[in-house]
């Protein structure tokens, strides 16, 4: 089970039966749920539903000469889960998708010669970063660390 779709296709070296040829003969979803769904490709295109990965891969694997590429990466495990009520997250964790914690933005000051001399580092929506972590990054960023 994932927290998102995952997709993948069907790369085929043999075409036992005939009818779908090779190189990449269909299009593939992992659903949240595990259930499947893959589309076919080429001249009759179908498209068809698994309870799981393994009986799709069961029925349309011909012993080896089709194999499953995933196109996704396989999902980060969500570090933060079972983390209720953390002192640094008055808004929540990092997003389920596991995006980067805190955001850095140039800032309006310049110099005399108009280029930047501030860079502004706060938490992202949902981030599971301290406000005094991310102060502690812009300090080292903006040559003000103690």
């Amino acid at each position: 089970m994932t927290a998102l779709p995952r997709r993948f296709h069907l790369h085929r070296t043999v075409d036992v039966t005939g009818a779908s040829g090779t190189g990449r003969v269909a299009d593939g979803v992992m659903w949240p749920d595990g259930t499947v769904s893959i589309r076919w490709r080429g001249p009759r295109p179908s498209t068809v539903t698994w309870n799981n990965l393994a009986d799709a891969e069961h029925v349309h694997g011909h012993g080896g000469h089709t194999t499953i590429v995933w196109d996704d990466p396989e999902p980060a495990p969500d570090i933060y889960l079972g983390s209720p009520g953390c002192p640094h997250c008055p808004d929540g964790h990092t997003p389920p998708e596991h995006g980067q914690p805190w955001v850095a933005h140039v800032g309006p000051e310049r110099d005399s010669d108009g280029q930047p001399t501030h860079i502004h580092v706060q938490r992202s929506g949902l981030a599971h970063v301290a406000d005094s972590d991310a102060q502690w990054a812009a300090d080292r960023l903006n040559g003000t660390a103690p």
